[in-house]
């Protein structure tokens, strides 16, 4: 019995080989077709051209690398794409700067004095990227900032709570994510998710889905760049119809964030991470409140994480309905916040103006009016027809798409000349 068992081993592993060799080919086919496909369209600059073929290499490699070793060489190969991509300066540089945050969260004193070691390093960083440094190269400051202006806040709250000691596998894993080099607006992908998010499904299935995404984000480039060609001139927008049109368009410029995020986290799924989706078809929303978990939602996630659940908790014992109200109002007040703080790390100055903080008081203001709604029902959905659906994704869409256009206005009285048929600056 025991010779026939070994005999039919042998005779069912050559199958197994030629059956994961003919998945392979599947799979490198499609992403082959996609890589063609973003070079006839020019999706997006030159670089992008190389980071995708890298992570297209590195990802056969890792497919045919046995299990233990695959985690270990996504690191790695993630770490030497940023010195072939950035340079050995610049990438030296991220990584000096990364090893210093991760030396003082494994420093032996106490907790409340590596964060402040931490917060007195990010200062004199956001000096430098005010100011600039001798020697330091400006793109650096831009690279650095999308790193670590984010998920830095994710990985302390995380560590704080955590059982066992961070491992510098995982810090140099979770902030050199390669894809992150080229796209400096980058999902704020959650510590505690990355961690787990590794051979929960075989690894064909994973793959498979990062291909879908990234062909996702490839039509949405090619939409996004088809939106920018054709959309009337602000200034010339006189009629009702050219507004509409302006600020449709404006609107579904977004395609361009939403497809780069689709192809950043698909190109990740190469290398076995196993992270969710990015957007939930936000063009299809029928509310408010619907509309904040299916567009960004990382960043939905990360404000409900680090702002949203700390303050409910807190105030939980003054009633649900207050608690959840006054959590909302944090949770959007920090979103505006926030995005300042992004504008200022990427472009050097921070976003003061007034149709941003409008848009964010205005959807924040309508987003506690759903969470209050929402309460009341305890969580409980609203049942809706199908012309009740179509009508609250026809009324989303058209409140969203004219709150848009005041947010991208370049001032309050450029919107208002825009919508008043004047033309818009």
């Amino acid at each position: 019995m025991m010779a026939a068992d070994v005999a039919g081993a042998e005779r069912s592993a050559p199958a197994g080989d030629r059956s994961r060799l003919l998945g392979f080919l599947v799979l490198w086919g499609q992403l082959a077709a996609l890589l063609v496909l973003m070079h006839l369209y020019r999706i997006e600059a030159p670089l992008f051209e190389r980071l995708a073929l890298i992570c297209v290499v590195g990802g056969a490699v890792h497919y045919w690398l046995p299990a233990r070793l695959r985690y270990p060489f996504a690191v790695v190969y993630g770490v030497l794409g940023y010195v072939v991509l950035l340079g050995p300066v610049v990438a030296g540089l991220v990584m000096a700067a990364g090893l210093v945050f991760f030396g003082l969260v494994r420093s032996p004193v106490p907790w409340w004095v590596r964060v402040g070691g931490i917060v007195l390093v990010g200062g004199a960083f956001a000096v430098g990227r005010t100011t600039g440094a001798p020697g330091i190269p400006t793109v650096f400051w831009p690279i650095l900032g999308s790193l670590f202006m984010f998920r830095l806040i994710v990985y302390l709250y995380d560590v704080r709570y955590a059982e066992t000691p961070p491992r510098l596998l995982d810090f140099l894993g979770y902030f050199l994510l390669l894809p992150n080099c080229y796209f400096l607006l980058f999902p704020v992908v959650d510590h505690a998710t990355f961690l787990v998010c590794r051979d929960r499904r075989p690894l064909d299935d994973v793959v498979q889905t990062g291909i879908r995404w990234i062909l996702r984000g490839v039509v949405q480039l090619v939409l996004y760049r088809f939106i920018d060609a054709y959309r009337p001139d602000p200034a010339l927008a006189t009629s009702v119809g050219s507004v509409v049109a302006y600020m449709i368009m404006t609107y579904l410029l977004y395609l361009r964030l939403s497809g780069q995020f689709h192809i950043a986290i698909g190109l990740l799924h190469l290398f076995g991470y196993d992270l969710p989706e990015t957007h939930r078809k936000y063009l299809l929303a029928s509310s408010v409140a619907d509309f904040w978990r299916r567009i960004n939602i990382y960043w939905k996630d990360f404000i409900v994480k680090l702002f949203y659940l700390p303050v409910f908790f807190r105030l939980r014992r003054m009633g649900e309905l207050r608690a959840a109200a006054i959590a909302t109002v944090v949770a959007f007040f920090a979103t505006w916040v926030l995005h300042s703080w992004q504008w200022y790390w990427l472009l050097g100055t921070p976003l003061l103006t007034w149709p941003d903080t409008l848009f964010w008081a205005i959807l924040g203001g309508m987003m506690v009016f759903a969470t209050v709604q929402e309460t009341r029902r305890g969580g409980r959905p609203v049942s809706q027809t199908t012309w009740g659906r179509i009508f609250g994704v026809a009324r989303t869409f058209t409140l969203i798409v004219v709150l848009w256009s005041l947010w991208q206005a370049s001032s309050l009285e450029a919107w208002w000349s825009l919508v008043s048929l004047r033309g818009g600056g």
